[in-house]
């Protein structure tokens, strides 16, 4: 009986710990995102097309390497829907397009946003 409330208390333990550690893990990911998206959209409204188009392509290869492992613990439409924003992004700063890179922009933010929301650590994601 001792036994299995120790072993019961020590899973207990390591189900909170790691959910604390995919909580921050997905929330420090968004804000450095977001941050980074922050600076393009800057770019993006000065019309400094060339440089904006770059940055965009570097993001969105690091969050392609990223994205591998945190689709372990958030849900895989969930990275898609960012992927796919942030392709959207690429796009319209290609055609220059200052309302459709707003768009994207904001879907992105909202995205990135939504992979930290969906994966804290509150007792209704937990059930």
């Amino acid at each position: 009986m001792r036994r299995s409330l120790t072993v019961s208390i020590a899973i207990v333990f390591l189900i909170l710990s790691v959910g604390l550690f995919c909580e921050g893990a997905a929330g420090e990911a968004a804000r450095h995102y977001q941050g980074r998206l922050t600076e393009i959209n800057a770019r993006l409204q000065q019309a400094e097309w060339t440089e904006a188009r770059q940055m965009l392509l570097a993001l969105s290869s690091q969050w392609e390497k990223e994205s591998g492992w945190m689709q372990l613990w958030i849900h895989h439409a969930e990275t898609v829907a960012v992927s796919h924003a942030l392709r959207g992004l690429i796009a319209s700063a290609q055609a220059e397009d200052p309302l459709s890179c707003q768009l994207y922009f904001d879907e992105c933010m909202e995205n990135f946003d939504h992979l930290h929301h969906r994966d804290a650590f509150t007792l209704k994601n937990i059930l």
